[in-house]
């Protein structure tokens, strides 16, 4: 999906209603202490020794002296961090603490934008600590786009990009300003991009997974002509049988990406090519739990199953799949961890691959133009699984949810958006069932002794008063 197709479609969502409900905005990226310590780097006067203290909850920073004696107290540190966003809409959000000793005015985040293999530019934002009280936490928040950076240039060994904010975001950091004298000493929390209307988290297609640098392909995927992505469209023509063995993927990691995800879906936009015998392809997504220093705080790999059958040789379809604990067909633990994750979908995205199956067999052939993570569409009011269907299904989440009397989700059967899940959810519910999808509708009567049931439990669960 282009930046100007992806700024269209957030902007015609907006105006038909399409994205109210939803609890959460979408958080494109964050940089924060586990981030640093999975994946970071430091460097001029922020290699000081004791200048920074990441092995907390937060990125304690004191930046005192000029060692290399040019350019004042300067230096940075951050992260390799993939992430695709509009910069219209999406916020910059640092969340810190200001010491008492601090001195220091401002300092700078900067964004790297990826606009292709060795190529791209730094843009630099401007963070204001002169109002900031002492020993407080605060989240200060800026737009990238008004008043938009205070500095732009080539990124550090790349061409310079197009001179357009159009991320492929490469690289988080946190500097201090160039020629600076003052000591900056702060508890940094966490630096995130956030929008609270695009309902495209991330994508996996050719060209994203180009401009990867943390980009990896293994097994089967790695044999000669089985995976092209110099063209528009990802194409796949792996044959279990070859010499790197029966199973194989690719993909890249070094993602930061945090989304709830009862709020999202899965989307595959892909057609067979002629040579397919493969039954099914697995997708994965990765999440990051913790430091791996013990038993739930590792990272687990969840593997969504795809049969072939969902696409033809005639076209490109289109197949989603809501996620949401239960939606996995497996849970692995992460390659190189020591420990599994908490086993539950609350991500912190670090990875996304496309795989064989475990067990593969035959050829895999098939063209994708998109591997996705998007918001789940509200169009269908009473739809809280996202199938596109008011069912049954819907009927059952609204009902083990309900009573539920602040911070309710779309997804657990708050229909009217009051954060309550209650009699007006099962009224716009009650309107809207059988409709979407093949599901077979039930008799009137069958479905008024459903919703009956379920006006009896909720008169039942009412406080007395």
């Amino acid at each position: 999906m282009t930046h100007s197709s992806k700024t269209l479609k957030v902007a015609a969502l907006v105006a038909l209603g399409l994205l109210a409900g939803r609890s959460d905005a979408a958080t494109f990226a964050t940089f924060d202490a586990q981030q640093f310590r999975a994946n970071g780097f430091a460097y001029n006067d922020f290699n000081e020794f004791s200048a920074i203290d990441a092995t907390g909850a937060s990125i304690l920073l004191d930046i005192a002296n000029d060692l290399d004696g040019v350019n004042g107290i300067f230096g940075g540190m951050g992260s390799d961090i993939s992430a695709d966003f509009n910069a219209a809409t999406t916020q910059l959000e640092v969340t810190l603490t200001v010491d008492p000793l601090n001195a220091a005015t401002d300092f700078r985040v900067v964004l790297v934008d990826n606009d292709g293999v060795g190529i791209g530019e730094e843009y630099q934002f401007f963070v204001d600590l002169t109002g900031v009280t002492p020993g407080q936490p605060v989240t200060l928040t800026q737009s990238l786009s008004n008043p938009g950076p205070v500095f732009r240039q080539a990124a550090f060994n790349q061409i310079d990009g197009d001179m357009s904010q159009n991320y492929g975001l490469r690289q988080v950091q946190i500097q201090s300003a160039f020629g600076a004298t003052n000591r900056l000493k702060i508890a940094l929390d966490s630096v995130k991009l956030v929008d609270p209307g695009d309902p495209l988290l991330i994508e996996f297609n050719a060209a994203s997974y180009q401009a990867q640098p943390q980009r990896f392909t293994f097994g089967t995927f790695a044999e000669t002509g089985a995976v092209d992505v110099t063209g528009p469209n990802i194409l796949i023509n792996a044959d279990a049988a070859a010499a790197s063995g029966p199973n194989g993927g690719f993909g890249f990691n070094g993602l930061n990406v945090d989304f709830d995800a009862a709020d999202y879906q899965i989307e595959v936009v892909a057609k067979l090519l002629p040579g397919n015998t493969a039954t099914g392809f697995n997708l994965l997504l990765g999440d990051n739990d913790g430091n791996d220093s013990g038993p739930g705080l590792g990272s687990e790999d969840y593997i969504f199953e795809v049969n072939t059958s969902e696409f033809s040789t005639t076209g490109f379809t289109t197949f989603t799949l809501p996620l949401g604990s239960g939606s996995e067909s497996s849970i692995v633990r992460t390659f190189a961890f020591n420990n599994d994750g908490d086993g539950l979908q609350n991500f912190d995205l670090s990875q996304m691959q496309i795989q064989s199956l475990d067990a593969g067999t035959g050829v895999l052939a098939i063209e994708i133009e998109r591997f996705s993570i998007v918001e789940r569409s509200a169009s269908l009011p009473g739809d809280a699984n996202g199938d596109g269907a008011v069912n049954l299904l819907d009927l059952d989440i609204l009902g083990a949810n309900f009573g539920a009397a602040s911070g309710a989700t779309v997804s657990q059967g708050d229909f009217n958006a009051d954060g309550a899940v209650n009699l007006l959810d099962l009224d716009i519910l009650g309107a809207n069932f059988g409709t979407g999808g093949a599901t077979a509708v039930p008799e009137p009567a069958a479905l008024a002794v459903a919703l009956g049931s379920l006006v009896a439990v909720a008169a039942g669960r009412r406080p007395r008063r």
